[in-house]
């Protein structure tokens, strides 16, 4: 199964069996970070391919002429009282109705941003699962534009790598801005070297924005990509992460 660091997005491949029914706390091999996994689910048992989902209820027989005949009249009355009782196909129809209505709102509330931010936070790995379906979710409330990385050269050295973008929150009131966290890379996706800068402000009003600048005196002449991400400052928030080329175009 697939888990996910809550405090800086690493992803890692974990045998379920190693998780035990009881769920085991781990540690995230990139930022120390423990956090508390949770047994799997079972797989729900699907219905075979072509399988009916509602169940039609089955007409009651007509009775035969012979029987017809010989009812009384109090066995006439008894038939009609039952005939008035729901059968257990109808019941079984409620029944499949009502799972499926249940199922609906629980997609739904699951899809809104609200039952996602709250799903993430209880199981980090579903973060990859929204990102997928193109429902990304942002617990930390800011994310990053315009982020750019170019060398300025030097007479007197190598020069220097420098990475510069905005910063802008995407919350619903102030949301403090943590130090930013930024790596080189080599055309392998290898970290090179990696370093930390301050934030550009204390904290950003809701839709407001930043600008940040980072720089790198004598970066390695293996860099080819810059990754920017938030520095993991707590245990709940996810990070958010943008590569920038080295050179600009």
């Amino acid at each position: 199964m697939l888990i996910v660091c809550p405090a800086c997005a690493s992803e890692y491949t974990l045998d379920p069996s190693k998780i035990g029914p009881a769920g085991r706390t781990v540690r995230c091999a990139a930022c120390r970070e423990p956090w508390f996994v949770a047994a799997p689910a079972a797989e729900p048992t699907l219905s075979p391919p072509g399988e009916a989902v509602f169940t039609a209820a089955e007409a009651p027989a007509e009775p035969t002429p012979s029987k017809t005949r010989e009812r009384g009249a109090g066995e006439r009355k008894a038939g009609t009282a039952k005939s008035g009782e729901p059968g257990t196909g109808r019941l079984r129809r409620l029944a499949v109705a009502a799972a499926a209505v249940a199922a609906c709102a629980a997609v739904t509330a699951a899809l809104m941003p609200a039952g996602r931010a709250g799903l993430v936070r209880a199981l980090p790995q579903t973060a990859r699962l929204y990102a997928a379906i193109g429902l990304p979710v942002n617990l930390r409330g800011l994310t990053f534009r315009d982020v750019a990385a170019y060398q300025v050269p030097e007479a007197s050295g190598p020069g220097r790598l420098v990475v510069e973008g905005d910063v802008v929150s995407a919350a619903k009131e102030a949301v403090a801005v943590p130090p930013l966290s930024l790596e080189l890379r080599d055309e392998h996706g290898q970290v090179v070297y990696r370093w930390r800068a301050e934030a550009p402000r204390e904290q950003l009003e809701p839709e407001e924005s930043a600008r940040f600048r980072a720089e790198l005196p004598g970066p390695s002449a293996k860099g080819r990509q810059v990754l920017v991400r938030f520095a993991a400052v707590d245990s709940h928030d996810s990070a958010v992460s943008l590569k920038a080329p080295t050179n600009p175009k």
